[in-house]
C-alpha cells in the first residue's frame, strides 16, 4: 500500500468509528430520556461508559502490541 491508500484507509476507518460513536451517543441519550433520570446520573453514567470504553481500547491496543512482540520472539 502506498501512502495515499494508507491515509484513505485511516480516514475511512475514522469516519466509521465516528459514525458508530455518534449512533451510540444518540441511542444512549434516547434511553436516558425514556428513563427520565436526573442530570447528575446522566453525567455519571456517561463518564462511567466513556471510562469503560477507554479501558477496553487500552487493553486491546496493549494485546495487539504484545502479540506482535511475541511473534517476533518466536522467529
Amino acid at each position: 500500500m502506498n501512502k495515499t491508500q494508507v491515509v484513505g484507509a485511516l480516514l475511512w476507518r475514522g469516519g466509521l468509528l465516528l459514525a458508530a460513536a455518534a449512533a451510540l451517543f444518540e441511542s444512549a441519550r434516547w434511553i436516558l430520556r425514556v428513563v427520565d433520570m436526573p442530570p447528575q446520573l446522566e453525567i455519571g453514567f456517561g463518564l462511567l461508559l466513556s471510562g469503560f470504553v477507554l479501558v477496553m481500547v487500552s487493553l486491546i491496543v496493549e494485546r495487539i502490541k504484545d502479540s506482535r512482540l511475541e511473534s517476533d520472539l518466536r522467529e
